[in-house]
C-alpha cells in the first residue's frame, strides 16, 4: 500500500509522555528542582556508579542555571547547552562505563524517561540524553522543515560535538526511527543501535490504525485515555509506576510550532525511502523491540526492521504496550546490556 493511502501518522506519538507527565504532577507529590525549556520555538531509588567516564567535548557547551534536579533524579546532573548546526542542544550526562546516546520520541522531551531506567542504564554505561530540536532545552531553526533525517543529523551532530566515539545509540517510538535512520544513513557514527517502537517509514512500516490515531490528536482526549495508549489493561501497576517516575522531574515545555513541526516529520517520513533503501548495506549491530501489545506501532514493524536489516535481532515483549521498556525495565536493561556486550560495544 503506497504512503499515500495509509493512516496518517498520529499528530502526538509519543506526545503522550508529556500528558503522562501531567498527570503525573497532579498526582505525585514531588520537589526535585530541575529547569524549564530555554528553547526557541517554546523558548529507583538505587544510585548509579558516581565514578562517571570523562568526556571531552570539542565544543564548548555551558550549563543551564538551576537545571540540576535533587532527591532520586540528583544524579542526572545539571543541563548542559552545546551549539550543533545551527542550533543548541540540550542535553544531559551521567553514570559510567562504555557511551550510549538516548533520543526520545516525537515531541517528549528528556523528563519522559523515568529516573528508574534512567538510573539502571547509568549503573552499566555513560550516559548522554538529550531533547530533540525545538523541544525543551533545545532550541530550533523553523527556516528549515524538520525531518526525520534532520533529527538523525542533529543526534551525530552532538555524537561529535561531545567527542563520543561510536557510541551505542537507544531510541523509543520517534527515537528509534531516528535511530535506524543514523544506522543507515551513518553507520559509521555508532557501534550498535537498539530501535523501541519504531518503524523504518516509506511505504513498507505499518502505521497507526486510524481509531488510535484519532483518538490520539483529538483535543478531548485525557491524560488517563492517553495512558490506555501506552499500556494494556491490566498493567495497572507498571502505568502507576511510570505515572509516579515521571513526577520525579518538572515537564520540560513543547511549544504547539514544535508540536507541529514534528508532526510534519512523521507525515514527511511515509514517504521517505532513505531508510528503507539503505539500511541493508549497514553493519551495525541492531536490537529490534517492540510491545506484541503496542497500539501506536504494530509490533508487524519489528519483523520488517528485522528482516530488511543484516545485523539486526527482535525481540518481542508480551503483554506489553509501546512503553515496554518501562513496563518491563528490569528485562529491557538487561537485554540491552547483553546485546551491546555481545556486540563488542566498549
Amino acid at each position: 500500500m503506497s504512503a499515500s493511502h495509509r493512516t496518517p501518522r498520529a499528530l502526538t506519538r509519543p506526545r503522550l509522555a508529556v500528558a503522562a507527565a501531567t498527570v503525573a504532577l497532579a498526582a505525585v507529590a514531588c520537589s526535585s528542582g530541575g529547569g524549564h525549556s530555554t528553547g526557541a520555538s517554546n523558548t529507583s531509588s538505587s544510585k548509579p556508579s558516581t565514578h562517571a567516564t570523562t568526556t571531552t567535548a570539542t565544543t564548548a557547551s555551558t550549563p543551564v542555571p538551576h537545571s540540576a534536579p535533587t532527591g532520586k533524579a540528583a544524579f542526572l546532573g545539571p543541563v548542559r547547552q552545546v551549539p550543533v548546526d545551527g542550533i543548541r542542544i540540550g542535553y544531559r550526562q551521567f553514570g559510567s562505563g562504555p557511551d550510549l546516546v538516548m533520543v526520545m520520541g516525537d515531541t517528549g522531551t528528556m523528563s519522559d524517561w523515568t529516573v528508574d531506567l534512567l538510573s539502571r542504564l547509568g549503573r552499566q554505561y555513560h550516559v548522554t540524553i538529550f531533547d530533540n530540536r525545538g523541544v525543551g532545552y533545545t532550541t530550533d531553526d523553523t527556516s528549515v522543515p524538520d525531518t526525520i533525517p534532520l533529527m538523525a543529523d542533529d543526534t551525530i551532530g552532538l555524537i561529535k560535538a561531545l567527542g563520543l566515539r561510536h557510541p551505542a545509540l537507544l531510541g523509543w517510538s520517534m527515537g528509534g526511527e531516528i535511530g535506524l535512520t543514523v544506522a543507515a544513513l551513518h553507520p559509521g557514527a555508532i557501534s550498535a543501535l537498539v530501535s523501541s517502537g519504531g518503524d523504518l517509514g516509506g511505504s513498507e512500516a505499518i502505521n497507526t490504525p486510524a481509531a488510535v490515531a484519532k483518538e490520539l490528536n483529538s483535543p478531548k482526549t485525557t491524560g488517563p485515555q492517553l495512558m490506555d495508549l501506552l499500556f494494556p489493561a491490566d498493567a495497572t501497576v507498571a502505568r502507576a509506576a511510570y505515572i509516579e517516575q515521571l513526577g520525579l522531574l518538572p515537564p520540560e515545555k513543547v511549544g504547539d510550532e514544535t508540536l507541529l513541526r514534528q508532526y510534519l516529520a512523521g507525515q514527511a517520513y511515509e514517504s521517505f525511502e532513505g531508510t528503507w533503501d539503505k539500511l541493508p548495506d549497514s553493519t551495525i549491530p541492531m536490537l529490534i523491540t517492540n510491545g506484541s501489545l503496542d497500539r501506536i506501532t504494530p509490533p508487524g514493524n519489528a519483523s520488517i526492521i528485522t528482516h530488511r536489516a543484516k545485523h539486526a535481532t527482535r525481540v518481542m515483549f508480551p503483554d506489553a504496550g509501546h512503553a515496554m521498556l518501562v513496563q518491563d525495565t528490569s528485562r529491557f536493561v538487561s537485554l540491552v546490556t547483553r546485546f551491546t556486550k555481545a556486540s563488542g560495544v566498549e
